[in-house]
């Protein structure tokens, strides 16, 4: 069954133009222990109708007093217009932690395949096992424009600091720019890097997230070595 998390609703900071990075204070700390990649479910009441909105967890699991989220503002979104509206110090309910994206405990290398805010698993996987060394990590990040790109500092004080992290940020509406697909195959036919030694972790929009599988499948790498995480 999952848990009540109760938390407090503390900042909001803008990514891009339509992305924003939301902070909370969890009240109870001891209760929220959950596995970077994982996703918790906000809970909230409209026009008398409980409402559920699922969103990953972007913070370190090293944290156990702050949550964060990445969240795309939808104009008219239920769970866009709630967030937009809180006030800070105003509470909040959150159910979970839930689902099944997660690393696999072996050594590995870890492919990480984002696009859009499906960065938002990922950059608490980066935040949480980069440091701890016992795999290599490469991140592919599709994006439209370079207006779209945030985290970038985050992402290059981590490549400079840890040498099991790379990462890479695909602009599919620049000129010269491409799709992650492009860093996939640079990752599969790198003579230095063993195929068989690696797992993909994919998280996205759902149709991107189900054709980047059906390619990696093309270029046979095993089912079993591809995990998902489906934006709604």
């Amino acid at each position: 069954m999952l848990g009540i998390i109760k938390g407090t609703f503390l900042s909001k900071k803008v990514l891009s133009k339509d992305v924003y990075e939301f902070t909370f204070g969890c009240k109870d700390p001891q209760n929220y222990d959950f596995l970077p990649g994982q996703y918790l479910i906000l809970i909230f009441s409209k026009d008398d109708k409980i409402i559920r909105k699922f969103y990953s967890i972007s913070s370190s699991n090293k944290i156990k007093d702050k949550i964060e989220f990445v969240v795309k503002i939808i104009e008219n979104g239920l769970g866009s217009m709630y967030l937009s509206n809180l006030k800070e110090g105003e509470e909040v309910e959150f159910q979970g932690p839930a689902g099944l994206f997660f690393l696999k405990e072996n050594e590995k290398q870890k492919i990480l395949v984002a696009t859009g805010t499906g960065i938002a698993p990922m950059i608490s996987i980066i935040k949480t096992h980069v440091q701890d060394r016992k795999n290599k990590f490469i991140l592919l990040w599709g994006l439209r424009k370079k207006e779209d790109i945030y985290y970038n500092d985050l992402l290059q004080s981590t490549a400079a600091k840890y040498d099991n992290f790379t990462f890479e940020i695909y602009l599919s509406r620049e000129a010269g720019g491409g799709r992650v697909n492009i860093g996939i195959d640079k990752a599969l036919g790198n003579v230095l890097m063993d195929k068989t030694n690696m797992e993909f972790y994919i998280s996205g929009d759902r149709n991107i997230v189900d054709s980047i599988r059906s390619y990696l499948i093309e270029k046979q790498i095993l089912p079993e070595k591809i995990k998902l995480e489906k934006f709604i």
